[in-house]
């Protein structure tokens, strides 16, 4: 790396920019790294790098999905005290509840018991979200529950009762929910821990749903268009590219197809 950041000699405001220089595949990148009001690097922007997309990936298969609850399952069994024990054990539930459901970070930090389980502590056959992003158009997006995320809540809750459904998910130590800004550096170290190369963060739980939905349906395209309901997008083909289909798998969906061939 070459170039240094002179942020001890930078006025302390949230406006101001450095740029700094690095060697990537042998030749010279900017990279753009905005500083918070303290001076400190903000490091929701510090993966912006010139000529480098900094589109956030899905997790993309089966084994990169183990890989990373593998890591929350070793911290885990390593945990050192019972504090670190529950924030790893709330991390797990929070990474598979992200990509079982497909909802923005910034409604999944803001769940709540009551949004999955009746009175009873019985779990609804759904839920209806208005997304903060979108709660002016007084649009409501379903949640269903599957049997993935009934299991990880019911195993969550038996080694942590909660007192209250109006409880979050996904507390802080400070009390109240957790931040997109703690979500995302979860998702960011946990796929460093699980070797996984990548821009990884917490926009990764949404694309990750949205990615095996597409991949797991037999019509492709009608899951396209689901998904475009769900994302609430306006096309199919800004769901396609935010969930990073490839030109070959478009193709092989259209080569797949040969509607009326056995007629010709």
């Amino acid at each position: 790396m070459i170039g240094v950041r002179q942020m001890n000699t930078l006025p302390k405001t949230s406006t101001n920019n450095v740029i700094e220089f690095n060697i990537i595949k042998g030749g010279l990148s900017e990279k753009k790294v905005k500083l918070n009001k303290d001076g400190t690097v903000d490091k929701r922007h510090s993966n912006a790098v010139a000529g480098v997309s900094s589109e956030v990936y899905p997790f993309v298969s089966e084994e990169e999905i183990k890989a990373m609850v593998d890591v929350f399952n070793k911290r885990i069994d390593e945990a050192p005290d019972d504090d670190k024990l529950w924030i790893a054990s709330r991390n797990k539930m929070l990474f598979l509840i992200g990509i079982n459901l497909g909802i923005r970070a910034s409604d999944l930090c803001g769940l709540k018991y009551n949004f999955f389980m009746n009175d009873d502590r019985s779990f609804k056959d759904f839920y209806s979200l208005k997304p903060k992003k979108t709660k002016k158009t007084n649009k409501f997006v379903k949640l269903y529950f599957n049997q993935t995320v009934k299991k990880v809540i019911e195993n969550y809750v038996s080694d942590y009762p909660i007192e209250s459904l109006d409880e979050y998910l996904f507390k802080s130590r400070k009390g109240g929910a957790i931040t997109e800004k703690t979500l995302w550096k979860i998702i960011v170290d946990a796929a460093k821990d699980a070797g996984l190369e990548g821009n990884y963060g917490s926009h990764s739980l949404r694309k990750t749903f949205g990615r095996f939905v597409w991949h797991n349906a037999e019509d492709k395209n009608k899951s396209l268009v689901i998904l475009q309901t769900i994302f609430n997008h306006s096309s199919p083909a800004i769901t396609s590219r935010y969930i990073g289909l490839t030109d070959d798998e478009m193709s092989d969906v259209f080569n797949g197809l040969n509607l009326g061939s056995e007629f010709i």
